[in-house]
C-alpha cells in the first residue's frame, strides 16, 4: 500500500520572474535555489521559513541555464546575448562575464572540483574553460546544429551534449575527442544528464518520450513514451533509482527505474514545466514554468524505497564506465506487471487518483574550492579597478 506520507507534497512558492523559468539549481549546502529566466534575470530564493528571494538583472537577454558551483560561493549564467556570467550572489552582485560565443549560450555547468566550465551554444560548439583565469581551454566540435546543453559526468573526465541535429554525444576531456554518438532517429534530445553512477544517461525527447542509455554499450535500457508533448528537462534522483520529468503538456513525471514504470503525474504549473532540480540529498526537489512559478515541493516517494527490501540500484555507483570497452491535482500511475521489465518500451497506463489503494569532497577538492573562491573575488577587485 503506498500512503500519502509517500506523496510528494508543495512546500513553498515563489514569484517574480516576469517570463519563463528556464532552469534551476540547488545550493550544495544550504536551502537555496537558483531560478533563470527569459526576462534577464536570475532568483536566488530560500526556501527557509520566513526568508524572501534576491533576483538580479544579469544579462541583456535572455538567460538559458543557472548553475551553483560545488563550493556555493560563485553562480554561473548563460544567455542569450553569448556571453557567460559568474556571480558572487550578494547585494553587491559583482559578476565577471565570458564572450563565450558566437551564439546564444544555451547551457553552463561547473565541473565536479568547480575549476572548470563548459558551455554549450547554438554555434553548434561546446567549449571547456577555466574557471579563475577566464581562460578559454578547448573546443568539442561535431554537432551540425544546436547544442542545448553539456553536462559533466560525475568523476569529471567525459562530457555529454545534445543537440537539434538528432545526436548525443559522448566526450573525453583528456583527449578532446567525440567517444561515442547516439543517434535519436526521430525527435531531438532536448537535455541529457548523467545518471549518479557515471554509467548511463538520461534524455529528454521533443516527441515526448525519455530514454535511457547504457553509455559502456551504447544501447537504449529504458523507453517511456510517457508525455504527450515535448520533454524539457530530465533529472535523476541522487539515489539513482528515480528520474523527475518536465514537459510542455503541463505535467511532471516521477519515474521508479527499478519497476520500469511512472508512478506519480505531478499537475501544478499552468502551461508548460520547463524547469526542474532535485536538492543534493534528493530530500526536496523544485519546479518553474512558463507560468513564472517556482514551487518548492518535498519528495517523500523516496521514503518507501528505505523502508522496503528493494532490489539492487539499476546502475551500481561502484561500476565505472570505461571508455575502452498543495497546487493541484497529483496522480498515481495504475500497474502493470507487465512493463516492470527495463527492457522494454512503457506506454504509460491510465492514471488514477492518490486515493485508490495500491497492491564528500576530499582534502585536494576542498583546496580546489577555497582558491575558486579567492581567485573569482581578486578577478571581480581587478575587474572593477580596470574597467573593460
Amino acid at each position: 500500500m503506498l500512503g500519502t506520507n509517500y506523496d510528494p507534497v508543495v512546500e513553498r512558492h515563489f514569484r517574480g520572474h516576469k517570463k519563463s523559468i528556464t532552469n534551476i539549481s540547488f545550493h550544495p549546502d544550504e536551502p537555496k535555489v537558483a531560478t533563470s529566466s527569459l526576462d534577464h534575470t536570475f532568483m536566488v530564493c530560500s526556501f527557509a521559513q520566513s526568508m524572501r528571494a534576491n533576483r538580479f538583472i544579469a544579462h541583456k537577454d535572455a538567460i538559458y541555464d543557472v548553475a551553483y558551483a560545488p563550493s556555493g560561493e560563485v553562480v554561473a549564467t548563460a544567455s542569450k546575448d553569448r556571453t557567460v556570467r559568474i556571480w558572487v550572489p550578494t547585494i553587491r552582485a559583482e559578476s565577471l562575464d565570458f564572450r563565450a560565443h558566437s551564439g546564444t549560450v544555451r547551457s553552463v555547468q561547473f565541473s565536479p572540483t568547480g575549476r572548470k566550465l563548459v558551455t554549450a551554444s547554438d554555434d553548434k560548439i561546446v567549449k571547456l574553460w577555466m574557471v579563475c583565469r577566464r581562460r578559454f581551454l578547448s573546443s568539442f566540435i561535431g554537432h551540425t546544429n544546436w547544442v542545448h546543453c553539456a553536462r559533466f559526468s560525475p568523476d569529471g573526465k567525459l562530457i555529454i551534449s545534445c543537440s537539434d541535429d538528432k545526436t548525443i554525444r559522448l566526450w573525453e576531456l583528456a583527449s578532446g575527442q567525440c567517444v561515442k554518438v547516439i543517434n535519436e532517429l526521430k525527435d531531438p534530445a532536448l537535455d541529457v544528464e548523467f545518471h549518479p553512477s557515471g554509467v548511463a544517461i538520461g534524455s529528454a525527447n521533443a516527441g515526448g518520450s525519455i530514454k535511457i542509455y547504457d553509455l559502456r554499450t551504447g544501447s537504449l535500457n529504458q523507453h517511456y513514451a510517457a508525455h504527450s508533448a515535448a520533454v524539457n528537462k530530465v533529472k535523476f534522483h541522487p539515489n539513482g533509482d528515480f528520474m523527475l520529468t518536465a514537459s510542455e503538456d503541463s505535467t511532471m513525471k516521477i519515474l521508479d527505474l527499478l519497476e520500469g514504470r511512472p508512478i506519480y503525474t505531478l499537475k501544478a504549473h499552468k502551461g508548460g514545466v520547463s524547469a526542474i532540480g532535485f536538492s543534493p540529498n534528493g530530500e526536496f526537489f523544485a519546479s518553474g514554468g512558463h507560468d513564472q512559478q517556482l514551487l518548492i515541493w518535498k519528495s517523500n516517494f523516496d521514503k518507501q524505497q528505505n523502508e522496503e527490501k528493494k532490489p539492487k540500484s539499476l546502475y551500481s555507483s561502484e561500476e565505472k564506465f570505461d571508455l575502452e570497452s498543495e497546487f493541484s491535482s497529483l496522480s498515481l500511475d495504475k500497474k502493470d506487471s507487465a512493463s516492470t521489465s527495463r527492457q522494454n518500451e512503457y506506454q504509460e497506463k491510465d492514471n488514477v487518483n492518490v486515493e485508490t489503494d495500491e497492491t564528500d569532497e576530499d582534502d585536494d577538492d576542498d583546496d580546489d574550492q577555497i582558491a575558486e573562491k579567492l581567485e573569482v573575488k581578486k578577478l571581480l577587485w581587478a575587474n572593477n579597478r580596470n574597467p573593460r
